[in-house]
C-alpha cells in the first residue's frame, strides 16, 4: 500500500522532475490524485501540460515505455491522444522523489488538452438523447481502439500487464486480492471467496484470441474520454494491458448502470454503448453477451483498488460495492 504524501512533498517532487524539461514554468497546480498525481503546468509562452507522477512500484520503466509505444499505434490508427513532451535529451520518463522508495516516481508530461470530460457532459441528470448521443460515441471510439490494435503488432520487447483469469482472480491479481478484502467482515469475505470462484471458473470459458482478447485501455470511463466540440480525446493509460475487448465495454459503461433496478437509463446507455461498437465493428455478440461477467469483475477489482488506495478517499462506498458485487453475483 502506498503512503499518501503531503501536498508540499508532492510539490517538491513535481518541480524536481520539471528541470529536465526546458520549461519556462509560470504556474504548477495540484489538478487529481488517483492513480497518478498530476500537476497542471502552465508555461509562458510553450502552452499547458500535464505532469504525471506515476505511482510507486505499480509499472517498470519498460512497462511505461511499452504504454508510448502502444499509444503511437492507436494515434497511427486515427485515435486522437494528447502529445508527449519529450525531455531535453528525448526521454518519457525521468525519475524522482525525496530519497526514498515510496517517495521516488516516474514523471512524463504531455499536453493538457482542451475540452471537458464526457463525465461532465453528462453532469446534472442529462436527457436520454444526450445519453444515447454520448455512449454510441463511447462504444464507437472503442471499436477503433481494438481495430486500431488489431493492425497492430507489439515488438518483441513490449511488456505490460495482463487482464485475464490470473489478472483478474489468480493468486496475484493486478489490482489485489479483493477476496481479502480488509475492511469488511469474514463473513463477507467467504462469500467473495466463493464469487471469486465462480468467476474463475467463467473467465476460464473464454476464448482468447485477436478477435476478443488484445491490448485494452482498461479504463475507459467517461472522465478518461474528453470532448473539445466534436473530437474525442482517449487520456490516461495507465491501466492498459492485455485484456478482454469485454472488459472496456464494462467498464465504459459500468458509471451508468443501476445495479440495484431496471432502469431506462440503464438499456440507454448499453444499447447505446453497443451500437455504437456494432456499427464500426460488427460481428461482436459474444463480447457483447460477457457485459454482465465483467461489470462483476469490475466491482469485484475496485474493492481492493480503493482499498489500497486511502489517498483517494473512497473507503466509504465500499459497503455499497460489497452490496453491489453480490446483486451482480446473484444475477449472473
Amino acid at each position: 500500500m502506498a503512503t499518501a504524501l503531503a501536498s508540499e512533498q508532492l510539490h517538491a517532487i513535481a518541480n524536481q522532475a520539471l528541470e529536465h524539461w526546458s520549461l519556462q514554468v509560470t504556474s504548477l497546480t495540484l489538478a487529481s490524485q488517483s492513480e497518478n498525481t498530476v500537476f497542471r503546468v502552465e508555461t509562458a509562452d510553450q502552452g499547458t501540460f500535464a505532469l504525471r507522477l506515476h505511482r510507486p512500484g505499480y509499472h517498470s520503466l519498460p512497462e511505461l515505455e511499452s504504454e508510448q509505444i502502444w499509444t503511437r499505434a492507436l494515434a497511427e490508427g486515427g485515435i486522437a491522444i494528447p502529445k508527449v513532451e519529450r525531455t531535453k535529451h528525448g526521454r518519457y520518463y525521468v525519475e524522482a522523489g525525496l530519497g526514498t522508495p515510496t517517495t521516488t516516481h516516474q514523471a512524463g508530461l504531455i499536453q493538457w488538452l482542451p475540452g471537458e470530460a464526457l463525465s461532465a457532459v453528462l453532469a446534472n441528470q442529462p436527457s436520454d438523447s444526450l445519453l444515447h448521443d454520448t455512449y454510441f460515441a463511447l462504444g464507437a471510439l472503442i471499436a477503433r481502439c481494438h481495430l486500431a490494435t488489431l493492425a497492430w503488432t507489439p515488438p518483441v520487447h513490449f511488456t505490460r500487464h495482463a487482464l485475464n483469469h490470473d489478472g483478474f482472480v489468480g493468486d496475484a491479481p493486478f489490482w489485489g486480492r479483493f477476496w481479502e478484502l480488509g475492511l469488511t467482515t469474514q463473513s463477507n469475505r467467504d462469500q467473495l471467496t466463493a464469487i471469486r470462484n465462480a468467476v474463475s471458473a467463467h473467465l476460464r470459458s473464454i476464448p482468447k484470441n485477436p478477435q476478443n482478447f488484445g491490448m485494452i485501455h482498461a479504463d475507459l470511463h467517461a472522465n478518461n474520454v474528453l470532448r473539445n466540440v466534436d473530437q474525442l480525446y482517449v487520456i490516461d493509460f495507465d491501466d492498459a494491458g492485455f485484456g478482454w475487448h469485454a472488459f472496456d465495454l464494462a467498464v465504459a459503461v459500468y458509471d451508468q448502470v443501476d445495479f440495484f433496478h431496471s432502469t431506462p437509463r440503464f438499456d440507454i446507455t448499453s444499447k447505446a454503448l453497443i451500437a455504437g461498437y456494432d456499427t464500426v465493428r460488427p460481428g461482436c455478440n459474444e463480447s457483447f453477451a460477457q457485459l454482465p461477467l465483467f461489470l462483476l469483475v469490475r466491482s469485484l477489482m475496485l474493492l481492493k483498488w480503493i482499498e489500497d488506495r486511502p489517498e483517494v478517499g473512497r473507503e466509504n462506498s465500499i459497503p455499497m460495492l460489497l452490496e453491489i458485487a453480490f446483486e451482480q453475483f446473484e444475477n449472473l
